[in-house]
């Protein structure tokens, strides 16, 4: 009878060590982006993330840190998220992220937006206190880094809510964006972000009726 105690507990902090070694990424191990954007390109889903200029370890820049990969295509934002995990030469961390952008022809397919919205709310990538926008070209957003203070996502959260504040719209965050598509609300307006000289500009409102279509409303 001993033996086997002795034998069970042996089993059960081995399994304890697994899981504590699976679960436990050091903070050098890891990179953290502050934001990303889903859209939809040739008939295939198109996502990426955006990373901070400096890493949070040592203030090491993005080319040593090994973390600034380019976008990926695939089928589902799974085998997306999956694709671009791999490149990495670190865990992505998303704790941090600031914002979520949606791309104009991702939202045109609403068939593909609604998969995307099941797969973030299944697994819960992302914070649910994030903000969600609209872009006509997430690609355009990022050209405009350059000439930021600050990395992309940072600045996009401070200008939402510069913008909010100004009157140009309320915000929506990812947590309520899920709960109210899920529950089939029909008023979801989201900012629409446009590019112009490399520069960010938030004009309109893309209103989201329901899963059938989506249009985009001037204010």
């Amino acid at each position: 009878m001993k033996g086997k105690i002795k034998k069970y507990v042996a089993l059960v902090l081995s399994v304890q060590q697994l899981l504590c070694g699976c679960s436990a990424t050091e903070l050098e191990d890891r990179c953290f982006p502050m934001m990303a954007v889903v859209d939809e390109k040739d008939g295939q889903i198109f996502f990426g993330y955006g990373f901070p200029k400096l890493s949070q370890k040592d203030n090491t820049d993005l080319e040593e840190a090994r973390v600034n990969i380019a976008p990926v295509t695939g089928k589902t934002m799974e085998s997306c998220v999956q694709t671009y995990d791999s490149g990495l030469e670190k865990l992505a961390d998303c704790n941090h992220m600031k914002v979520l952008v949606f791309g104009e022809n991702l939202m045109e397919d609403t068939g593909r937006y609604a998969d995307v919205l099941s797969y973030l709310k299944q697994t819960g990538l992302f914070p649910r206190n994030i903000y969600v926008c609209v872009a006509e070209d997430p690609l355009a957003l990022f050209e405009t880094e350059e000439d930021l203070p600050q990395d992309l996502g940072s600045y996009l959260e401070q200008y939402l809510q510069n913008q909010e504040s100004a009157g140009s719209g309320k915000l929506f965050k990812l947590g309520r964006l899920l709960d109210e598509k899920e529950n089939h609300i029909l008023q979801i307006m989201l900012p629409y972000l446009e590019t112009e000289d490399h520069i960010i500009f938030w004009k309109t409102m893309y209103r989201v009726p329901d899963d059938r279509f989506l249009y985009k409303q001037e204010k």
